[in-house]
């Protein structure tokens, strides 16, 4: 009996022994679970426009054709950690391409995320870079005046113009200095006086084609004033009258000292008027003759 008692106590021990591993080892597997679950938690956030900074000695070479903005994604485990990044007043990180061991040319860099912190990663959009590697050339040219399309097309004629100054230097690749056949100051559209345009431009250098080439900037800056004379055309003058006769006055007729007149302004105002109207008040004749005094000008 005593035998059976012990045997019995000796199982019991181990039950429980098995129930309590059984316990801990699900608790632990539930610990593993959770923890896994909120560190497989990733937050991202992608920003648009980040500017390229280009690495490479900017005394000897000058860069050009390549895209000044990317995107970028940002991930992190950490989310105040990647809202700082994301931020762009707190972010550490840049985006570079290092051109110090590039070939002169044109050739695809690779995009780096330079400074960003280790709990962050990046994948940049593009990841390579195109850009073209000159050595740097500095030249002056003579500048030319490129007056907007609407001056032409409203029947202006250019009555004089002036730069300040008439030739500028420019920075430039030597393969694109070769293709520069001018360097012109383009004047926009403006609301100024008809007679009158005086700007302060940047100047562009095109090719053959009129195609516009890069030039390091900022690029020079040239004071235009141009004097134009606005289309002018002769139309008949038509008086017409204006008020009431007096009761006496049976008959009247105007004699003009001018049949035409000559009027100037924008084509798109005088092309359509054919003639002009001169207004007489005849509410005030009294006699026979009366001469009037009026001013066409227009």
């Amino acid at each position: 009996m005593r035998k059976s008692t012990q045997s019995n106590l000796f199982y019991g021990f181990i039950s429980l022994m098995f129930a309590l591993l059984l316990f801990f080892n699900a608790n632990s597997q539930g610990s593993i679970e959770r923890t896994v679950s909120t560190q497989d938690k990733i937050y991202d956030e992608t920003l648009n426009n980040i500017p390229v900074q280009i690495v490479y000695n900017q005394d000897k070479y000058f860069v050009s054709g390549y895209e000044k903005l990317v995107s970028v994604r940002l991930k992190s485990a950490n989310r105040i950690q990647l809202n700082s990044e994301a931020n762009e007043d707190t972010r550490s990180f840049k985006i570079i391409a290092d051109l110090t061991n590039t070939r002169l040319g044109t050739s695809e860099v690779q995009l780096q995320a330079q400074g960003l912190s280790s709990a962050v990663t990046a994948e940049i959009q593009p990841k390579m870079l195109t850009v073209t590697l000159e050595k740097k050339i500095t030249r002056e040219y003579k500048v030319e005046t490129k007056l907007p399309d609407l001056v032409k097309k409203e029947g202006y004629t250019i009555d004089d113009i002036s730069l300040n100054p008439e030739s500028v230097k420019i920075t430039t690749g030597t393969e694109t200095a070769k293709t520069i056949n001018r360097v012109i100051a383009p004047i926009a559209s403006t609301n100024q006086s008809t007679d009158r345009i005086k700007q302060v431009v940047n100047v562009q250098a095109l090719d053959s084609k009129g195609q516009v080439l890069p030039i390091e900037a900022p690029p020079p800056k040239v004071e235009a004033t141009i004097k134009l004379l606005p289309k002018t055309k002769e139309v008949p003058l038509i008086a017409t009258a204006n008020g009431t006769a007096a009761k006496n006055v049976s008959y009247y007729n105007f004699n003009l000292s001018k049949l035409n007149v000559a009027i100037s302004g924008p084509g798109s105002v005088i092309d359509s008027i054919n003639q002009l109207e001169l207004p007489i008040n005849i509410s005030d004749i009294k006699k026979n003759d009366k001469e009037i005094n009026r001013n066409t000008s227009r």
